[in-house]
């Protein structure tokens, strides 16, 4: 049956609280979503939260999209408790408490993208949804990312961090080596002199491409070590994009594979 909770010192409202601060969704394996839109997306994945916290007025609106969900995952908070525990500009009555899965990285076999110090959790969302609208096989992102349960991350990928092949690194050199390996060409997507125009980069689906810092762009370390470099062109005086939006560039032309040759 559905549970009530009306207090702020219960405890399960005190760790909703701290999943907001990455320290303690690490410590609890835990992570928050809110709004009808990710938690719908959630549940769409075919994933169970561990708890829905709702209003009234939102388990009523709702009520399609929760029809067949165990009562017993259902927590009616008030509105004001609600509010208290939000992290939303414009609060929609209803979050859910979701567990990390552990970081175990199938590869699957098609087009990567390789993140290294995508520090802006917004941009890391938005390439992530990006990635999963373009059929960008899988993800790998070095450590010092954003975090990809960062409420802003999570609300910038709708949805997409539930469906990707993510994979974090600790260290990406290692990884870059694995992916060679496998016989994977990697690109370093840089503005330098010795970077090719990616116009004229006969790319496959198989190939991967680095991204880099949005500040400092590929480091010097794993610039060495991918087998080529390659960039966007750009008029005269501009120094550089955005990171979601390169990345958007990039994938598009690894995403049309075999169509550059």
């Amino acid at each position: 049956m559905k549970e009530y909770v009306s207090s702020r010192n219960n405890e399960k409202i005190k760790i909703l609280r701290k999943l907001a601060n990455k320290k303690h969704r690490v410590e609890y394996a835990l992570f928050l979503i809110e709004g009808h839109k990710l938690v719908g997306e959630y549940l769409n994945s075919g994933n169970v939260p561990q708890k829905i916290y709702v209003t009234e007025e939102a388990l009523e609106k709702y009520k399609d999209m929760l029809s067949d969900v165990n009562e017993d995952l259902i927590c009616i908070i008030p509105e004001d408790l609600y509010l208290y525990v939000s992290t939303e500009q414009a609060p929609q009555g209803i979050m859910a408490v979701c567990s990390i899965p552990k970081n175990e990285f199938v590869f699957k076999n098609g087009a990567t993208i390789l993140l290294e110090s995508i520090r802006d959790a917004g941009n890391l969302g938005t390439i992530i949804r990006t990635a999963g609208a373009l059929g960008i096989d899988n993800i790998i992102m070095s450590s010092d990312c954003a975090d990809i349960y960062n409420p802003k991350t999570l609300r910038a990928s709708m949805g997409a961090v539930f469906r990707a092949n993510i994979c974090i690194s600790e260290n990406i050199f290692n990884s870059v080596d694995c992916l060679k390996k496998l016989g994977k060409r990697v690109y370093a997507a840089m503005p330098s002199q010795r970077a090719v125009d990616i116009r004229n980069v006969k790319l496959s689906v198989d190939d991967v491409i680095a991204i880099g810092n949005e500040g400092n762009g590929i480091s010097d370390e794993l610039a060495t070590v991918c087998d080529g470099h390659i960039t966007i062109p750009m008029v005269e005086g501009v120094e550089s994009l955005n990171a979601s939006i390169a990345a958007a560039i990039l994938m598009w032309e690894l995403a049309r594979g075999d169509d550059n040759v």
